[in-house]
Formats: C-alpha cells, sequence, structure tokens
C-alpha cells in the first residue's frame, strides 16, 4: 500500500471515525489484525446502508513487502488463542470510543486517541510495525515538502535525491522515469493536491494491484499478462475489494493449510508404514518359499544317515543337480524340519500381513479423505471479483470444521461409534463434494443429515434446496462472507440437491437459495423441516446423474 493511497484511504476515512467504539480485537493470521467497529456514519459502496449503521471491521496487515489497511463490511474467522499483544489491546482499547483519529501518511502511521479509563490512549497502525498502544500524545508533524518544478524528477528517480523527498515514494520512483517531462510533472502536481480516483487492475490470473495514480503501460508489462483496468471514486470500497480478496483469501487459504497438516502428515506416516509392510512382505515371501527346498530334501531324506550333519547338500531335480545350504549345527532332517517350521510362519505372517495392509489402507484413505475435505477450496473461486452480500458473521473455511462444527461432527462420530480422529471427520449422514471450482458442499443423506448439515453451516455460507417438494439440503462453504459464489458451483451445488428428490428423474429442476443465516430450524418440527426468513433467489438447475460420482469426496 503505497503512501499517497494510504492518504486517499485515511482522506475519506478519518472523518467517519470519532465517536466509532471498538469492540472486538483478534488476529485472524500472522501479521493480520482485526478491530470490530461500531457506530460511525460510515457508507461505501461495499456495504449497504444496514450495515453502514452497524459494525465493520478495520483490517491491518502489516509488514514491509506489501502492507495492507482497509476497511470490510464482512468479519473473518476469530483465533482461538489470541496471542499476547492481542489480549494487551483488548485491555486497554475493548469497548472505548475514539475520540479523534490523524495520519502521518509519508510514514504510513494512523493515530486514534481512544477514551481510556484514566486518560486517552493513542493507537498507532503502522502499517510496516503493526498495531502498538501510546500513552503519551503523539509527536505532532508538518506537511512533507514537495519537489518544485525546477528540479529533474528523472534524475530524482534514478539518483539518490529522492532519499530527501518522502513523498517520493518507491511506487512513484517506478512510475515517474516512464513519463515524459510534462506527465510526470502533471501527476506530481495531483499528488500534492491530494484527493482523486483510485485505479485498480487485474488480470485473468488473479493478482490486482491498485494504486493512486494510473499506471502507465510500460509498467503493467513489467508485471507480466493481460491487464484490466477499473476507475474508483471511492476508495474505501476498492480497498475492502482488494483487501477481502488478497487478505481474506491468504488468512483462509493458511486456515486450510494448517487444518491439513496433521492430516498430511498421517498420510505420510501411513505411506511410510505401507513400505514397510512390502519389505515384510518380500521377507515372509522367502521364508513361504522354503517350503519347496522342505520338500525337495524331504524326498531325497532316504540317501542321508539320522545323525548326518553338513553344511549343505546336493539334490537332484529336473533341471539338474541344486546345492541347497544348511545349518550345519543342525542334522539334515533336523533342517528340513526346520525348512517347514519357517515356510509355515511365512504363511501365517503373509495371512496377519494382509489383514494388517487391508486397516492402514483404511486408515490412510480416511486421512487423505480428511486431508481433502481440509483442502477443498484451495483452488478458490478464480479471479472473480468478491461479491457484497449482507454481513456476514465468523465462520470456517470450506472444507475446515472447527469451533462448533467440529464438535457437532465429534459427536455425532462418537455416537454412530465410529473413531473421531481428526477434527474434519463429517458425520455419516452427511455426504461431501467438491465443485468444479473448489468449494466444499455438505449434502445431507437423509433428514437428520438434512439437520446436521445445517448445524456445521457458518451463517455465510450457502444453503441449497429445490423449490418445490422435498430433497437434499445442500451447503455451500465459504471462506468469509465477501467470497464470490461461481455461477457454476451455484449449479453444481443446485442438482445435487434435485438428485436426492423426486424430480431426479428429470431434466431441470427449480433451486432457491439463501445465506444459512436465514435458514432456522422449525421448532416441534420433523428434522430437517426449516423456516426461511429471507431468499437470495431461485435458478433453474441442469440434473446430471453423473454429477455425483464426479464431485463426491471419499
Amino acid at each position: 500500500m503505497d503512501a499517497h493511497l494510504f492518504r486517499r484511504f485515511c482522506d475519506a476515512l478519518l472523518p467517519t471515525l470519532p465517536g466509532t467504539r471498538l469492540e472486538k480485537i483478534y488476529q485472524p493470521g500472522q501479521g493480520v489484525t482485526v478491530f470490530g467497529l461500531y457506530g460511525t456514519s460510515f457508507l461505501s459502496s461495499s456495504c449497504s446502508s444496514e450495515q453502514a449503521a452497524k459494525k465493520r471491521h478495520l483490517v491491518l496487515r502489516a509488514e514491509r513487502k506489501s502492507p495492507l489497511l482497509f476497511v470490510s463490511g464482512h468479519k473473518l474467522t476469530v483465533n482461538a488463542h489470541p496471542p499476547a499483544q492481542i489480549m494487551r489491546l483488548r485491555k486497554h482499547l475493548r469497548d472505548h470510543r475514539i475520540r479523534s483519529a490523524s495520519a502521518h501518511w509519508t510514514e504510513r502511521r494512523l493515530y486514534l486517541e481512544i477514551e481510556g479509563d484514566s486518560g486517552p490512549i493513542w493507537l498507532l497502525l503502522d502499517l510496516r510495525e503493526g498495531p502498538r498502544l501510546l500513552f503519551d500524545a503523539p509527536p505532532s508533524f508538518e506537511e512533507p515538502r514537495w519537489p518544485d518544478a525546477s528540479t529533474s524528477l528523472r534524475d530524482l528517480c534514478e539518483g539518490e535525491e529522492w532519499r530527501e523527498w518522502p513523498v517520493i515514494t518507491p511506487a512513484l520512483r517506478r512510475t515517474l522515469p516512464l513519463l515524459e517531462d510534462e506527465e510526470a510533472a502533471a501527476l506530481l502536481a495531483d499528488l500534492q493536491c491530494g484527493g482523486g480516483d483510485v485505479f485498480m487492475y487485474e488480470n485473468g490470473s488473479g493478482p490486482l494491484e491498485i494504486s493512486a495514480w494510473p499506471l502507465p503501460p510500460a509498467r503493467l508489462a513489467k508485471l507480466g499478462g493481460a491487464w484490466t483496468e477499473s476507475v474508483w471514486d471511492d476508495p474505501l470500497a476498492a480497498l475492502a475489494l482488494a483487501g477481502e480478496r488478497d487478505v481474506y483469501g491468504r488468512v483462509g487459504e493458511k486456515a486450510r493449510q494448517e487444518a491439513a497438516r496433521p492430516h498430511e502428515a498421517e498420510v505420510r506416516r501411513l505411506s511410510r508404514l505401507l513400505e514397510k509392510l512390502e519389505r515384510e512382505e518380500a521377507r515372509l515371501n522367502g521364508m513361504r518359499d522354503r517350503q519347496k527346498d522342505a520338500l525337495l530334501l524331504q524326498s531325497q531324506l532316504y540317501r542321508f544317515r539320522p545323525e548326518e550333519k553338513a553344511p549343505f547338500v546336493v539334490l537332484e531335480t529336473e533341471q539338474g543337480p541344486r546345492e541347497l545350504k544348511l545349518d550345519p549345527r543342525l542334522t539334515v532332517r533336523e533342517n528340513m524340519s526346520e525348512l517347514f517350521r519357517q515356510a509355515a510362519r511365512g504363511k501365517r505372517g503373509l495371512e496377519h500381513l494382509d489383514r494388517r495392509r487391508a486397516v492402514i489402507l483404511a486408515e490412510k484413505n480416511a486421512a487423505a479423505d480428511a486431508m481433502l475435505r481440509s483442502a477443498a477450496s484451495l483452488s478458490g473461486a478464480g479471479p472473480a471479483a468478491p461479491a457484497h452480500h449482507g454481513g456476514g458473521t465468523a465462520g470456517s473455511a470450506p472444507g475446515v470444521l472447527t469451533g462448533k462444527a467440529a464438535r457437532i461432527a465429534r459427536r455425532e462420530a462418537e455416537a454412530s461409534g465410529r473413531p473421531s480422529r481428526f477434527s474434519a471427520q463429517l458425520p455419516s449422514q452427511i455426504q461431501a463434494f467438491r465443485s468444479s471450482d473448489g468449494f466444499l458442499l455438505l449434502r445431507g443423506r437423509d433428514t437428520r443429515g438434512n439437520a446436521l448439515a445445517l448445524k456445521l453451516a457458518a451463517p455465510h455460507d450457502y444453503w441449497l434446496h429445490t423449490a418445490e417438494g422435498p430433497s437434499a439440503h445442500v451447503i455451500i462453504r465459504r471462506d468469509h462472507a465477501g467470497q464470490e459464489i461461481p455461477e457454476r458451483t451455484l449449479r453444481e451445488a443446485g442438482a445435487l440437491a434435485a438428485l436426492k428428490s423426486p424430480l431426479k428423474d428429470g431434466a431441470w429442476a427449480e433451486i432457491q437459495y439463501s445465506l444459512a443465516r436465514y435458514i432456522h430450524p422449525m421448532k416441534g418440527a420433523a428434522p430437517g423441516m426449516v423456516r426461511i426468513d429471507r431468499s437470495e433467489g431461485a435458478f433453474r438447475a441442469a440434473i446430471d446423474p453423473a454429477l455425483e460420482q464426479k464431485l463426491k469426496l471419499g
């Protein structure tokens, strides 16, 4: 986040902050801190008027390479074990109001004056170092100097003189040399005046660039790929879109990777165990094959005296003489008995090994399925921008059963007598699918499964059902409330619902869908019966009987 972009963001944000109350403070990912804000006059195209009157979330990703600060109407998953720094921020700031806000934009620092219990406290949001508390008033700062018209901007960017001018930021130094002198001077004058539009650039592979000025074609060519430019007059909305895609997406992916890690380790352990079984099988096969030697020796035992010992004997076979090594400490007759005993041990060992391999393969498949469910949506929803639906609440990433959902799954597993080794294990009444776009889909097998699927859904997940008549309930898991569901995933989920309904033999089915937060079980009714408080719409889905096998997990 360039300093000039930070300046435009602060110009739009600061007037809305006085009087805001700080609520939840948490750290959903490394370097990412979220401050829940309540009660402001904030209004942006990134949220509805209903959201503006309620809650929003100030999200800071502090790092030196690509820091970011944005406001979102959507919430991330709250970490279960907050670090000490977050606990300290909560102690001093939670449920306190912001008196005033100011920004030192060239340093990319935002200062919030908080009404503390024993006097004012300042919360410093530093885009490079992260948040910290100040118990003394921050130093005052003056507006920075700007180069005058006589300064050669090209020389300024290519030499070392830029160090004297904080307004010549690294992003600006990469742009000015690509412009004509008049264009560079005009850009600098425009930045000095402040305000203006924000420019966003997207390409087909998903990356997004956002700038306080239009990037020249030469700069975009260095970034690689075909870029599409969009102009935003609201910097808060532009940064909300960029932040939700980048920060929220990374946090969700990290959560899925963390959830999949124990399953990956279990798969590797079981794979190594299977390799050991293969080596053991080769050894046992060698022992079993000693029966041929024992039978051959038995057929020619008459040639040897009962007490005779030898390190080897030469036996006649159809292929000619064959030398058979023996234990010289034993008689030939005792060697024959030992060979029969080894062959019997090898045979019994192979029978036990086959049973053991079947158990390990089942455990490995279970671990692989759990890992796949945990990482089910790593491919994401592609480059499409997140859709800003209503204000969502915290939930788990697609494919990851955490918190309440994990407890429900574990309780159901214990009730059915199955071991619940993995937190991502689903109840037997629920089927898991992975959409073509990588989203985890949960479908109830029966009425009990429909009820459980709704319990496992986060409020921002999507719920689908046929518009007419009974059907299975299908849940589409999402990372966060701002994540868009591609049309293909929506139609696949609708088809899965129709395939468990009286419409399964037809060609089409009308599907209704809503956010899970608006779906409530009906008291006193049979399991799976729900009340829909608000519908998001309906659509037609083609019914493909092969879809279940194509998308099924495990």
